[in-house]
This record gives C-alpha cells, sequence and structure tokens, in this order.
C-alpha cells in the first residue's frame, strides 16, 4: 500500500477529513486522465452520492474542475492557493537557486525532502534534474520511504529510529536494508559524517548522498545527490557528502519571502467569508495557511477570518492538524502542515494568468460575442501586456497580437489599469497621441480615470485602434491592480449595444477573477 493509498483509506470520515481526502486526490492523482467520482469514492471509501455533492461544491468554488466527460480535475482555485505556498515558503521559492550550483558541482541530481503527512515517511519537495544519460522517476510531491535511499535515511536520522517501530520495513531491491540493527549502524555513522550514503538501496541503479537539516519554519529536511550507480565510486561519494553538508547548512537558512502589506477588497476577498459551508471555511483556511505558512495567530483573527463559532473552528483545527493540514508551531499558532506543503509541491507554482484564466475568457466571449482580450499589469516595471485574445463570433478582428504593450493612457484596457494605480504613477504617464481620439489633455484623463473608477468600467472610443471601441474593467489581486479584461467592438457597432449592460457583464467576470486570485 502506497503512502497515498494509506492516507486516503485510513477509515471511517466525517465531514471535514472528506474534504481534505478528495482534495488530496486531486492535488497528488499524477494521470493526466482525472477522476471519476465512482473512482475517486472507491479511492477514499466514501459513498458516490457524497462524494458527488462535495466535488459539485468544489467546482462551485473552482477547487475542482469538472469537464464534459465528468471528470475531475485540480481547479484554478486550488493552483492559486498552491502556488501562493509556493511562492511564500522559503524551502520551495528559493531552494532551486541552491540546487541548481549543487547539481553542477556533483553532477547529480538534486532533491530536498520534507517529513510526509504519514509520519513513517518523506516526500520529494523540490527537484533539480542533471542533464544526463540516465534519468530516474521522480516527481514533486511523491512519497518516499525513510529506511530506504539516502534522502529517506537522512530524514530517519533526524527523526530518529524508533518512528518506524512496528512498521514492516518494504524490501525494494536486494541492497534494501530490512535489518534494524543494520540500519541503527547505518545511521550511527551518518551522525558522525553529518550525511549518509545509499547504493541500490531504493533505486536498484543509483547511487545517492544525502544530509540532514532543520527548515528556518522547524520542518525536518534532507538535501540529496543522485548518481548513477555504475559511474560512482567511493572517492565520488567522499568529495559529495561535504557539499551535501554544506548545502543543507544553506538550506536551513533561508527565510520565507517578505509579506507584502495589502488592505481586504471590501467583500472580494478570494475566500467568500459569507460563505458559512464546511467547505468555504475549509477554503477560507486553505488560504490563510498558504498566505501565512510560518503561521497564523489561533485567537481571535483566526475565528474571525474563519467565520464560525469557537467550537466548529476547533473542530476545523483539530481535523487540519490530524490531516497534516496545519501543524502548532512553538509559539501556538497554525502553521502550513506537510500535507499542504506537499500539495504546494506536486502543483507547482502558480500558472502564468493567460493559462489560469482560460476559462473565464473563453466564457466572457462565449457569453458577450465579442472578441476578449486579457491585459496584464507588472508592478514591478509599471506596465502593461496583452497576453491573450479570444475571438468572438463577430468575424472583424484588429490584430490584436498577444504580447503587445498596452499603454496605460489610452484605450479601455490601459485606463480601467491606471484608474487604480498610485497618483504619481498617473502624473508620469506621457500622454502620446496615437490616433485623432486619444486623450492629451491631463484634466480629461483624470476625468475618465475617475469615471473608471466611480462605475467600474472604462470606455475607449477609438483611442489606440482608430475604428475599435473597448470596454474595460479592472481585475485585482489582493486589493492591488492586477490588470483588466476588454472587449473589443467595431465602432459603426457601438450605437447597437447595451454599453451598460456589457460593463456590468465585464464588471462582475472581473470580480470573479478577483476572488480567484485573491487569499
Amino acid at each position: 500500500m502506497t503512502g497515498d493509498d494509506a492516507y486516503r483509506n485510513a477509515g471511517p470520515i466525517a465531514g471535514n477529513d472528506r474534504i481534505v481526502r478528495i482534495l488530496d486526490a486531486l492535488a497528488t492523482q499524477q494521470s493526466p486522465n482525472g477522476w471519476g467520482v465512482r473512482e475517486l469514492a472507491g479511492a477514499i471509501g466514501e459513498t458516490r452520492s457524497t462524494v458527488n455533492r462535495l466535488l459539485q461544491g468544489m467546482v462551485e468554488r473552482r477547487l475542482a474542475d469538472v469537464d464534459s466527460t465528468a471528470t475531475y480535475r485540480t481547479g484554478p482555485r486550488l493552483r492559486v492557493i498552491a502556488g501562493r505556498l509556493h511562492e511564500r515558503y522559503p524551502i520551495l521559492s528559493q531552494a532551486p537557486g541552491v540546487m541548481a550550483e549543487l547539481a553542477a558541482r556533483c553532477e547529480a541530481t538534486i532533491m530536498v525532502v520534507l517529513r510526509g503527512p504519514q509520519p513513517t515517511t518523506g516526500f520529494l519537495a523540490v527537484l533539480h534534474e542533471h542533464d544526463g544519460p540516465v534519468r530516474y522517476h521522480l516527481t514533486p510531491g511523491m512519497i518516499l520511504p525513510l529506511h530506504a535511499g539516502a534522502a529517506g535515511k537522512a530524514l530517519l536520522s533526524s527523526i530518529g529510529l524508533d518512528v518506524l517501530d512496528g512498521v514492516e520495513l518494504q524490501r525494494f531491491g536486494e541492497d534494501t536494508i530490512v535489518d534494524r540493527e543494520q540500519l541503527a549502524a547505518d545511521l550511527a555513522e551518518a551522525e558522525t559524517a553529518g550525511y549518509v550514503t545509499s547504493v541500490g538501496q531504493h533505486i536498484p541503479l543509483a547511487a545517492g548522498v544525502a544530509a540532514p537539516f532543520q527548515t528556518a519554519m522547524g520542518e525536518t529536511a534532507a538535501v540529496s545527490a543522485t548518481r548513477p550507480r555504475y559511474s560512482t565510486s567511493d572517492e565520488d561519494i567522499a568529495k559529495i557528502g561535504p557539499l551535501l553538508r554544506d548545502a543543507a547548512a544553506a538550506l536551513g537558512e533561508l527565510n520565507g519571502v517578505e509579506k507584502p502589506e495589502h488592505p481586504r477588497s471590501n467583500g472580494l476577498n478570494g475566500s467568500d467569508e459569507a460563505d458559512t459551508t464546511a467547505l468555504g471555511r475549509f477554503e477560507r483556511l486553505l488560504a490563510m495557511l498558504a498566505d501565512n505558512p510560518g503561521g497564523v495567530s489561533s485567537g481571535i483573527g483566526l475565528l474571525s477570518r474563519i467565520g464560525a463559532s469557537p467550537s466548529t473552528v476547533a473542530r476545523l483545527r483539530a481535523t487540519a492538524e490530524t490531516s497534516a493540514i496545519a501543524r502548532t508551531t512553538d509559539e501556538g499558532d497554525l502553521a502550513a502542515g506537510p500535507l499542504l506543503l506537499r500539495w504546494a509541491a506536486a502543483l507547482g507554482p502558480r500558472p502564468p494568468l493567460p493559462d489560469l484564466l482560460t476559462e473565464d475568457l473563453t466564457r466572457l466571449a462565449a457569453t458577450t460575442g465579442e472578441t476578449t482580450a486579457l491585459t496584464v499589469f507588472d508592478r514591478a516595471t509599471n506596465t502593461a501586456v496583452l497576453t491573450t485574445v479570444v475571438p468572438g463570433q463577430n468575424p472583424v478582428h484588429y490584430g490584436l497580437a498577444a504580447g503587445s504593450p498596452i499603454p496605460l493612457h489610452a484605450g479601455a484596457a490601459g485606463k480601467a489599469i491606471l484608474a487604480h494605480c498610485t497618483p504619481e504613477l498617473i502624473e508620469e504617464q506621457t500622454l502620446e497621441p496615437l490616433t485623432a481620439n486619444t486623450t492629451t489633455e491631463r484634466d480629461e484623463l483624470e476625468r475618465d480615470l475617475a469615471l473608471v473608477r466611480d462605475r467600474g468600467w472604462a470606455e475607449g472610443d477609438g483611442e489606440r485602434i482608430p475604428d475599435a471601441f473597448g470596454i474595460a474593467a479592472p481585475f485585482f489581486e489582493d486589493a492591488r491592480i492586477a490588470g483588466s479584461v476588454t472587449l473589443t467592438i467595431p465602432r459603426y457597432r457601438k450605437d447597437e449595444l447595451d454599453i451598460a449592460g456589457l460593463g456590468t457583464t465585464l464588471t462582475q467576470a472581473a470580480a470573479r477573477i478577483t476572488r480567484l486570485l485573491t487569499l
């Protein structure tokens, strides 16, 4: 039985636990085929009706996606949550730089592993594959044994052999150590050297070296180097070991990404705080942990954000800790646990916005019949780029090319963004005339931007493309402007349309995107 199977078939389950197990299956499912209701119900030991009901709720909240064949996969909201944790947690976000240098020096595939959601396992958190003739079947999020392989044994050397009491040690090959006394002797040698070795003990044709460390957030971890067994000598291992020790020390010093200050945005939080269902409360907890992986205060702030009674929050917290979604820090705060970290490792960084918002743009183009475009604002450079165009039913197109820079002062897409930028950035704009209709007077631009803020959407009438009329609505991430969605219409059809109605449709679509992106 794999670590995944052991978790999903751990016996009778209650409401919050069902949510965890379904999300775990979605996040860690390696097959591109996804899950059917029958298959998923069998995997977690629950009735199809219960699983179907929970899946429908997850689809509504975009934690899950479903296609026309009733196959379920990870939804964009779960990817946003996992992506935020990937960004905030230092091992996931910063270790790749250390690992790339180490891979070059060792001529090896490098892994960082963390203790797993099951106490007797670890999981692969970050992978850097070395270019060479041999590739190993390794994927972030995969479960690893503690007694076999350098990475697992390095974890075990920190945790202690007692954790395997009563556990039958699986043999992966003729070199796997299943004798506890021999394993204890191996770990004792490792304590002296500062690293462990494994030749063929987990992957028969691989040789590995690994060193343990504690992360800055208190988790047990290890960094390992894996090379082909046939080309790795004892001298190679002796050289690699000290490099692993140094890398472990460097990885242990990585601190979390500084969290930017951002006010909450008047009901546009990603997790709907009016949602009083168990699933809604659980989503809010996931978002909080992903945004603050080092710890969330378990006092009044937690009760307020979850939006439930103390007894309900206590039950939710118990589920989170029992399932390893969360753990309690020495300070008593609630921090991201190994299961949530495993989901983030398996799902990886947040996909680019054009990929994440494909469904939203396609739906908007189908609903309105108009050409729909996504413009993304880069806060680091204060520039906007048209990233995606979805043609509408109208055959007239305007050469809208993905990758085109979008001026902030001219056209609906840019003005929808500029209206929510700082006064300093607005003042810095050079009002270059792009067409005869481009606004070149600053007072006029200020009035346009005030109107955008007041009604929620912008108009552009031939300001950037002479024959085009545009309507755009801004979307936000954590109350900061992130881009706009635009409908582009031939100017000659402008008088035939319900512009206010299209504006309302756009602002609703933009609000849906804001809820998706905001934690």
